[in-house]
């Protein structure tokens, strides 16, 4: 049920922005937490559990150099290696915006061709991403641990916070699908 949901938004996003195509290929999913190892970070730095992990977290110098190191293999493998696949998704996107904007019937065989391609690729970055999670979580000591759940459970709570103040119209009690005001 998520992949059909997942798939209808990228084709949905592809229509709607006309598939506008980004100059430069997307960072590495870890690009943003390797900018911010042993720094603080300011809100909306933090992207994922990744992200989460690290602020608040005081490291050892060696365990600085040790994420340094495993973030740079991280980049290598994706900018380096595999850093054309970017390229490639973005060729896909190209692809189906064509197939979905062609003269007559679109060629369903074809865009389910394309989208397993993109799918493919992108549970190749998943998976790295995920192995470099584990790598990170193994440096850490217990005390770091409790620290980083810490630190997350607080940012959790804060952008609760946040979004109670942009979005009044939503909570427990009004439910999602509450109307904005005018």
């Amino acid at each position: 049920m998520f992949d059909k949901v997942a798939r209808m938004m990228t084709l949905a996003g592809i229509l709607m922005t006309g598939v506008a195509l980004a100059q430069e290929p997307a960072p590495p999913p870890m690009a943003a937490a390797m900018n911010h190892v042993g720094h603080g970070g300011g809100p909306g730095e933090h992207h994922g559990p990744m992200g989460m992990m690290l602020p608040g977290v005081t490291l050892t110098m060696q365990q600085k150099a040790q994420m340094r190191a495993i973030f740079q293999a991280a980049h290598h493998e994706h900018v380096g290696g595999r850093g054309g696949e970017w390229k490639q998704i973005r060729g896909l996107d190209q692809q189906i915006g064509d197939v979905l904007m062609a003269d007559g019937k679109v060629d369903r065989a074809k865009l389910d061709d394309l989208l397993k391609q993109k799918d493919a690729m992108m549970e190749r970055h998943r998976d790295a991403w995920v192995d470099t999670a584990i790598k990170v979580h193994d440096i850490l000591t217990p005390g770091q641990l409790v620290q980083a759940r810490a630190t997350r459970a607080k940012l959790t709570a804060l952008h609760e916070q946040e979004q109670a103040l942009i979005h009044p119209d939503k909570g427990p009690d009004k439910g999602d699908d509450a109307p904005m005001p005018e």
